[in-house]
């Protein structure tokens, strides 16, 4: 660590046996993610973020992890075993230019205090939908927000990135300013540099109107009609924002339907809503705030977590597949875990047309979602235990076995997708992989270029290894 002292960091340097290095490991959102590095470095501006980069890079042999908001589920997302961790939480301010009108966002924040701050302006941003998710990792994994029909994915309204590349050089990244870094940081991850600041548009906040739906789980062939005919609406209804999700709890040992359901405008009754409301269910409904929204869903962990992601063409029997499979991948768990104590969870998201034409407008992104025409779903499944053994014996093989299981059913009718949004993925998955190969060789040109090496000519028909 002497390389790290000598740059002036000594006072942001935290090693094993201190309450600061201990407090910023369990923060992390996912115990699976809460890994314990040789030091952790916290960084208190770009300048010093340059310093660390300059020196861990100097020091041969010396690897290291880049962490944000620290809301990613799986180990070695945002940390590292052997090595030292560049920890960005200190970097957590939230600027508001009311003559430009462009909030200018540290990477080291949390979407819920960004939306209470610019609130105060009258301002909103197309950021993540849940309060504890981090800004640097939302954004570079892409962000589906709640305004995705509007304006594109949240990556697509950023308008400039400040990043330290791997010689500690700060470059600005922007349409006029290394634009290749620019639209490579718009869903490449974290591949290329440690990006300071993201500067994004802002338009104007308007409370919502938000519905939190509860129904029994011999609804779930209307719920599934529904979740199909909604999103096949998005197009035409940008205003309109739904998650379904199949939840098994813990407790109960049996699982509900819950629809959080949302109108961007405040609209009480959205036509589009028509059918998730003629479903019985427990209706909690009210109008708020976006700050206020993302305070009442708050999803809590602290325990060992699995993810899969799956996206697949608008089809009820898609749908009726992956519900199928779940409810069959609870009764197997339910044999191998005590009590059912497991938390188990499929949230299916629209992924209509309209995702890929507004990301167009603002200039293209690296999803490859270009290609995609017709309205898909994609759904996260995630899974949550008490203990390690649990996740790596159980949990993870019997999840990754029932994807697969749905995957090759949308195979099967010709309904599948090639697309992974990254921030869902397992490590087994290849979300990077799934952009296309022109994306995969466009990445790969950048980072020969950021780390100091010359763009080649390849052949581009396959991707790159």
């Amino acid at each position: 660590m002497a390389s790290l002292r000598d740059a002036g960091l000594d006072e942001v340097l935290y090693l094993p046996g201190s309450d600061t290095y201990y407090a910023r490991i369990s923060s992390h959102w996912s115990a699976s993610a809460q890994l314990h590095p040789w030091a952790i470095v916290q960084p208190r501006n770009t300048h010093e973020v340059a310093k660390a980069v300059k020196a861990l890079v100097e020091a041969q042999d010396v690897k290291f992890a880049v962490r944000s908001g620290g809301h990613m589920h799986w180990a070695g997302a945002a940390g590292i075993v052997n090595g030292v961790t560049i920890d960005l939480g200190l970097m957590n301010t939230t600027t508001y230019d009311a003559e430009t009108k462009v909030v200018s966002l540290q990477p080291g924040g949390y979407w819920g205090a960004s939306y209470k701050e610019l609130e105060k302006y009258g301002r909103m941003v197309a950021g993540g939908r849940e309060g504890q998710v981090g800004i640097a990792g939302l954004l570079l994994g892409g962000g589906i927000s709640y305004y995705t029909c509007r304006v594109g994915f949240a990556c697509d309204q950023v308008i400039n990135y400040e990043v330290v590349v791997a010689d500690g050089r700060i470059v600005n990244a922007n349409k006029d300013e290394n634009p290749d870094l620019f639209r490579a940081l718009k869903g490449g991850g974290n591949n290329f540099g440690i990006v300071t600041r993201f500067d994004m548009i802002t338009f104007a906040a308007r409370d919502i109107r938000n519905s939190t739906i509860t129904c029994s789980k011999e609804t779930g062939v209307q719920v599934a009609q529904a979740l199909v005919d909604f999103t096949e609406n998005l197009n035409s209804h940008p205003d309109d924002h739904l998650l379904a999700i199949w939840w098994h709890v813990p407790k109960t040992k049996e699982y509900n339907i819950i629809l959080d359901l949302m109108n961007l405008d405040g609209d009480l009754a959205p036509k589009t809503h028509e059918k998730m409301n003629a479903i019985p269910a427990t209706r909690h409904e009210c109008t708020a705030s976006v700050s206020r929204k993302l305070e009442l869903f708050v999803d809590f962990s602290g325990k060992q977590d699995t993810w899969f992601t799956l996206a697949f063409k608008a089809d009820v029997r898609i749908v009726l597949k992956a519900i199928e499979v779940f409810e069959a991948l609870i009764e197997e768990m339910k044999t191998h875990i005590p009590d059912a104590n497991f938390s188990h969870q499929l949230v299916f998201q629209p992924l209509p047309a309209c995702f890929r034409a507004r990301s167009l407008e603002h200039g293209r992104n690296m999803f490859g979602l270009e290609h995609v025409e017709e309205d898909c779903i994609h759904f996260v499944w995630a899974v949550e235990v008490e203990t390690v053994k649990l996740n790596e014996t159980v949990v993870h093989p019997l999840l990754k076995k029932a994807v697969v299981e749905v995957e090759a059913y949308t195979r099967s009718i010709d309904a599948g997708s090639d697309f992974r949004y990254l921030n869902y993925c397992d490590p087994t998955q290849n979300p990077l992989g799934a952009y296309g190969v022109e994306n995969m060789w466009y990445m790969k040109d950048r980072w020969n270029i950021i780390t100091g090496m010359e763009a080649i000519t390849f052949d581009k028909s396959s991707p790159p290894i």
